[in-house]
Formats: C-alpha cells, structure tokens, sequence
C-alpha cells in the first residue's frame, strides 16, 4: 500500500514531504529488495543542493525559445545522476530524494527540512534512525523490545516469568507436523519471533518465508501455494 501510494504521489507532482524512517529494522530485521536498496543509498549532498541553483542560471542565461538546448541539458543532468546514484528508485517514480541523513542529528533534520519546502514537487526525505537508541539493552536487542512487558531498567531484564504462551505452542506443533509433512511450510510478515517462527526457520529454511511487512502479500502467496 506505501508502494501504491508512493507511486500515485509521484505522478501527481504536488508539494509533499515525505519522510522514510529506516532503522533497518521492520519488526524483526528488514528482509526484502527495498531493504537491499536502502542499505545501497549515498549521500549526494552536491548534486541536491546545486540542482535548484544550476536551474536558476540556465534559464536565466539561455534566450527564451532555447528548449532544445534545455532538453539537452537535462539529458546530460540525468546521466550524470545515474552515475553518482545509480538504480535511485524514487527520483525515478517522480520524488526529489534527500538524504540519507542522520535522524538523532535535530539540527541535520531540521535544515534538510527547511530545504525541502524551498523545492518544488514530491520530496522524499531517507532518514537513518538506530532503533532503541540510546538505551543498551534495546540496541542490542530491538526485536524483543519492540513490544517488551515489564523490565528491569538497569538490566534489560524481563520481571515477567516465563510461560508457554500460544505462539511457542503454535512453533512446536508445526515442527512437530512438518518433519512429517513436506509440503508444510511457514510464511511471517515481519513477526518471526512474535508468531514462534524462530525454530522453524532454523530447521526448515527453504520452507520458511519472511515477506517483511506486507501482510497482503503474505496472504497472497499462501493462496498461491494451496
């Protein structure tokens, strides 16, 4: 659905900020092409910042009527910006991409901010964050503290006992009747720990799909494998 709207809001070409949050985490580690593609991106602070300013003096330097020479430039401009960012999925969909930045920098965030009202059009601001930050515990392990129940501050340490709760029943039951059915397999949107996945995963990798977060797609390709 975020691709659907994205790809809308480019088209369009009114003026919206958009900001992508990358903590390189979805509920359990990110998985999947786009994920790929983040971890690829570069800051390319001087192709930004000089587009608006290269604009400004080739229109007012060029005669009016000079559109070819304007497509030219363009094309020359374009090439140029798939040599320094190569495969740059939302400058090509119709966004002005921005960043990476540093999110836990306020005043980076802040002037990126400011520079994007000044621009024209869709503006997709990458912002890189650390999930937990700041807290130890939590950076070392963000997926158990995505959703955490009572805890000892100073530790980390969960104060709840520990249970057999319904999704550790669901893994050993579905262990249990894969290792005599190969044709079971299991398929999470981003909820590996949290649907008792983890095991499965281990034992059964080619029979166990992390999608990430795209629950419409997970129920799409279960069907798809009935």
């Amino acid at each position: 659905m975020a691709l659907e709207a994205l790809n809308h809001a480019g088209a369009m070409k009114t003026n919206l900020i958009v900001i992508l949050n990358d903590n390189e985490m979805s509920i359990s580690k990110n998985v999947g092409g786009i994920s790929l593609f983040l971890s690829r991106a570069r800051t390319r602070k001087v192709y930004t910042a000089s587009n608006k300013y290269v604009k400004k003096v080739v229109n007012t330097l060029l005669p009016k009527g000079s559109n070819r020479v304007i497509r030219f430039i363009r094309k020359i401009k374009y090439s140029i910006k798939q040599l320094l960012i190569p495969n740059m999925l939302f400058e090509d969909i119709g966004f002005k991409y921005l960043g990476p930045i540093d999110g836990h920098d306020i005043e980076k965030v802040e002037n990126i901010l400011k520079l994007s009202k000044e621009l024209e059009g869709p503006i997709l601001i990458h912002v890189v964050t650390k999930k937990g930050k700041g807290y130890k515990p939590a950076e070392e392990n963000p997926d158990k503290f995505h959703s955490a129940s009572n805890f000892d501050v100073e530790t980390g340490e969960s104060k709840k006992e520990k249970q057999i709760d319904y999704s550790k029943v669901f893994g050993d039951k579905l262990i249990e009747l894969a290792k005599t059915n190969k044709n079971i397999i299991a398929i999470t949107a981003a909820m590996k720990d949290g649907t008792g996945l983890t095991e499965f995963a281990k034992l059964f990798p080619n029979r166990f799909f992390d999608v990430g977060i795209a629950e419409q797609h997970a129920l799409r390709i279960s069907c798809w494998t009935c």
